[in-house]
């Protein structure tokens, strides 16, 4: 697995952060009567890290927890696409990949898109290129069952990262997910609410970025670490999104 790192690197060798300058909070919202506390909350998180969201963004959503197991199914069918393209076939047998997808029906959790990467070479290198975007996809997923929170910074995780969520935080490829999750805590339901407001108004807030507009952090890229953003926003909202597809989630800001 020592391949996450060798082709995307590990944080170990990263040059530290930049800090990021706090702002005063924003609080011209705390006379607003139809906002909720929670978006007070998120609002001041976003404010005080360079994040400029639109005040006005609606706060009744729709929202509702998906099951459990389908949360599960979407981390595992992006960790088999990982494991297709990121591990060469003489080390991972694409038979081995093929069966944990068959045996926990992984296919209905995959787009038209992802479902033709396992047609490709295993080393196919367009395709390799794309693949990090779903490291996000899983990083927001493999929170909800214990991993570290996901970060509003937008930096790219890690090779380390994704290995540690695909060793640690995800079912055995010889396994059956549904048995997985019988013993797992997952993040409450109030968390993960909080955390998928959270998301939306950032990636309000980098929508507008990517306009040209003066709403992101300075040194934060619109479009780069903006995509983060976008990526982690979409599994947090696909999880409080029951009944809707991956690909027919409501990314509007």
């Amino acid at each position: 697995m020592g391949i996450f790192k060798k082709l995307f690197g590990s944080k170990d060798n990263e040059e530290p952060k930049k800090k990021i300058q706090n702002k005063p909070s924003f609080n011209s919202y705390d006379d607003i009567s139809w906002m909720t506390d929670l978006r007070r909350e998120n609002l001041d998180v976003c404010f005080k890290a360079g994040f400029k969201p639109t005040i006005s963004l609606p706060t009744d959503l729709g929202r509702q927890l998906r099951p459990t197991i389908e949360i599960a199914n979407r981390l595992h069918a992006i960790k088999a696409l990982v494991l297709w393209l990121m591990v060469p076939e003489e080390s991972l047998p694409k038979e081995h990949i093929l069966s944990f997808i068959e045996n926990n029906d992984l296919q209905d959790f995959m787009t038209t898109e992802e479902k033709s990467i396992l047609t490709v070479s295993r080393d196919d290198e367009q395709a390799r290129n794309a693949i990090g975007w779903k490291f996000e996809n899983a990083w927001s997923l493999a929170w909800y069952f214990g991993y570290m929170e996901p970060e509003i910074t937008g930096e790219m995780m890690s090779g380390d990262q994704m290995q540690d969520i695909l060793s640690n935080f995800t079912c055995k490829l010889d396994g059956i997910i549904e048995e997985w999750v019988k013993d797992k805590t997952t993040v409450s339901e109030e968390d993960l609410m909080q955390k998928e407001d959270l998301f939306y108004c950032l990636h309000n807030a980098v929508r507008s970025g990517q306009l040209g507009s003066d709403t992101v952090p300075t040194g934060f890229d619109p479009m780069g670490n903006g995509g983060v953003i976008h990526e982690r926003r979409h599994s947090l909202t696909y999880m409080v999104s029951k009944d809707t597809s991956w690909e027919d989630t409501d990314l509007s800001t």
